[in-house]
């Protein structure tokens, strides 16, 4: 059996006491508890110290992982969005561009307000191969091939900058409400 250290077997043992650990810690916990006399007292004696968290670094942690699941969000419904520029889905992009815009700026903060230039970019390029790919345009109309994706690429950040700016006035209104409620 695998054995383990005396911090280790201190830190199963609120668990172990609880009835909450799993079988396998159960018994890693008592093979120990057999070999070593101080951690056999301090488990009949129940004295034991749960260990210290570190609330800062729990709470940094959580944030770290809501900024990336938030920031995934954002990559994810950007391409599915910019993936369905083409075809009947095309008009699901009202509703996701805007949903994009404000889970960016609650992940993001002032710094999504590049977003949308960021959306245009990647809009931009992805109907311009598209029209190229599909030779939409006549070879010497490279004026109109060129053109032609700006007003989708506006559309798109318009609908991103929609979005980042409804998410600023709930912030900013959730904010005021929650001040006036400290107030009365």
């Amino acid at each position: 059996m695998t054995k383990i250290s005396c911090q280790v077997c201190l830190d199963l043992m609120p668990l172990v006491k609880d009835n909450v650990a799993s079988q396998e810690s159960r018994k890693l916990v008592f093979e120990h508890i057999r070999q070593c006399q101080g951690c056999k007292n301090e488990y009949e004696s129940g004295n034991y110290t749960l260990p210290e968290m570190n609330d800062k670094r729990v709470i940094q942690k959580i944030k770290k992982q809501l900024y990336l699941i938030a920031l995934a969000t954002v990559i994810i419904g950007t391409l599915i969005g910019i993936g369905l520029s083409e075809g009947p889905g095309m008009f699901y992009n009202i509703i996701i561009f805007p949903l994009v815009g404000g889970i960016a700026y609650f992940a993001l903060n002032r710094k999504s307000f590049y977003f949308p230039i960021a959306i245009f970019i990647l809009s931009y390029i992805w109907s311009l191969i598209n029209y190229i790919i599909d030779r939409s345009f006549p070879i010497d109309s490279v004026f109109n091939l060129l053109y032609a994706p700006v007003f989708l690429s506006c559309i798109y950040s318009g609908l991103v900058l929609f979005g980042i700016v409804i998410a600023f006035l709930l912030k900013f209104a959730f904010r005021k409400e929650v001040d006036y409620e400290k107030d009365n």
